[in-house]
């Protein structure tokens, strides 16, 4: 049985790779985010319960990389931090858990990793592991 699997976040870099991965294999794929894209199938705000309702018709999975973040700290407010990470992911989790979904991943932030990011000077990539300090 094919499964559906529902992507948050589908317009930035994590989401639309997942997408785009997910996609290659045969599992039904449905992006959505508040920016339209090739990757985006639902435009919409997280924020909004009933658009989150639609979104989990028939889904088996959310992979949940819709958030703000560092780099958006000089371009949005403090409310909109919280109505994203908090209101838009209690949204998905309430409704999840209402639509039967199976299985939920919440990506977070790669601001959870602080300083653990940046790469050696001679390195082109940060190595997370469950070393990292």
């Amino acid at each position: 049985m094919t499964k559906k699997i529902l992507v948050t976040g589908s317009a930035g870099h994590l989401g639309e790779a997942l997408v785009r991965t997910l996609r290659d294999g045969d599992t039904i794929v449905v992006g959505t985010d508040i920016s339209p894209s090739s990757y985006t199938d639902r435009v919409g705000s997280i924020v909004d319960p009933d658009h989150v309702r639609r979104c989990m018709v028939g889904v088996d999975a959310v992979v949940h990389t819709a958030t703000l973040h560092k780099p958006h700290v000089a371009t949005h407010r403090r409310q909109e931090f919280v109505d994203t990470n908090i209101t838009g992911t209690l949204n998905l989790l309430e409704e999840a858990t209402l639509a039967g979904v199976d299985a939920f991943v919440f990506t977070s932030t790669t601001s959870t990793f602080g300083d653990a990011l940046t790469p050696s000077p001679d390195e082109p990539a940060a190595w997370i592991t469950e070393d990292v300090e």
